[in-house]
């Protein structure tokens, strides 16, 4: 790459204890300025740097806050609700150097190209009161890595829910349900919410759709997450906990009771399109003390489904599941339903926790059985 013109991730940098006065865990505005002077001195004074940050990081600087508004007037700043990814797409369009901390493991699905120009990617450090800046170490992430961080900013951003939070993991480890019987949501399953809870500024579980309090049904079971994203773009529509003993049915509509991917395909409802009403059941099935079987039973889908196996390197090529019959998968597997919709475990491990709830009165509600599920066509 020619040219050594940059973005910065200003928030990272302002933020950023490496930098003076050193150790310091607050914003310091001036941290910018060291930063710009510093890469410029190692590439060159007529290099350009794009700076872009989080909105929220203005409200945190205290009387800083005032330079950086005059630069924001000036055009010298552009801020975002995340700035991660405003400033993966400038760098990525225009071809710039990435001056940032972050190794932005939760956007690497959408931004391959991180793993393809590591050495776009530079990081500083101080010593002996110098700011230097060197490459930041990008590496290649699995799949699961991939997932379990993005997985993390989900619920910290969608639900407003941090799992290092010991009120809002016990949120995530507890089965609800919604009380309003006009909610779509909550008519999904058989008394049992099955997207994740919303968190209220209280601190209360709140439906995701209607923002109703949440009514405690008990600890959950050993529970895992899936994911549900586009095959061909890898752009996720949605993700639900899956629990032990509980299984849940994928299809598309209002009939389905369990999760309706039409719910949460906005504009790009014809990536459903080809999926069935009713077209997968997924199963976690118990297996002896702590340990669990994943399952799927394709349900007589009209455009099928078909299982990539993880290699340990890759994964096969696509194979046909069978109707009406259990097919068992190995955790990092996928399923995709009807050549359009991929399935598959996250990577996070946290929320697979047995709670060992009481089987008499925290039952999981008994779905309907895979062979008299009535067939619906797309």
């Amino acid at each position: 790459m020619a040219s050594w013109n940059a973005v910065v991730d200003v928030s990272n940098v302002c933020w950023s204890p490496y930098l003076p006065p050193l150790g310091r865990q607050a914003p310091v505005w001036d941290r910018l300025g060291l930063v710009m002077s510093a890469w410029r001195a190692q590439h060159g004074a007529d290099t350009e740097l794009e700076l872009i940050a989080d909105d929220s990081l203005v409200r945190v600087l205290g009387p800083d806050a005032r330079s950086f508004l005059a630069l924001k007037r000036d055009g010298g700043i552009r801020t975002a609700a995340v700035a991660d990814g405003e400033i993966l797409q400038l760098a990525r369009e225009g071809g710039l150097h990435v001056i940032t901390r972050d190794h932005y493991i939760d956007h690497r699905a959408a931004h391959r190209w991180i793993d393809q120009s590591p050495e776009r990617f530079h990081a500083w450090d101080t010593v002996d009161g110098v700011v230097r800046l060197a490459p930041l170490g990008i590496r290649t992430r699995s799949a699961q890595d991939v997932s379990q961080a993005r997985e993390v900013k989900v619920l910290r951003f969608a639900a407003k829910l941090d799992a290092k939070n010991q009120a809002h993991r016990k949120v995530l480890q507890t089965r609800w349900k919604c009380p309003n019987t006009s909610c779509r949501q909550a008519a999904q399953w058989q008394g049992q919410l099955l997207a994740w809870p919303g968190i209220s500024p209280e601190g209360s579980a709140v439906c995701p759709s209607c923002r109703r309090q949440l009514v405690d049904l008990g600890p959950r079971s050993a529970l895992h997450e899936v994911v549900v994203a586009d095959l061909e773009s890898h752009a996720e529509l949605l993700r639900f906990p899956l629990e032990v003993d509980c299984p849940v049915i994928v299809g598309r509509g209002v009939a389905v009771k369990g999760i309706d991917l039409a719910m949460y395909a906005d504009g790009g409802r014809s990536v459903i399109d080809t999926v069935s009403r009713q077209h997968l059941m997924m199963r976690l099935a118990s297996a002896g003390s702590a340990n669990w079987r994943l399952s799927v039973i394709d349900l007589n889908s009209t455009n099928g489904t078909t299982v990539q196996r993880w290699t340990g390197s890759g994964f096969d090529p696509a194979k046909p599941v069978p109707p009406d019959q259990e097919t068992h998968l190995g955790t990092r597997d996928q399923v995709i339903l009807g050549d359009t919709v991929l399935l598959r475990l996250s990577g996070k491990r946290y929320l697979a926790e047995p709670t060992n709830p009481n089987p008499e009165t925290h039952r999981p509600a008994k779905p309907p059985d895979a062979t008299t599920v009535t067939r619906r066509q797309p």
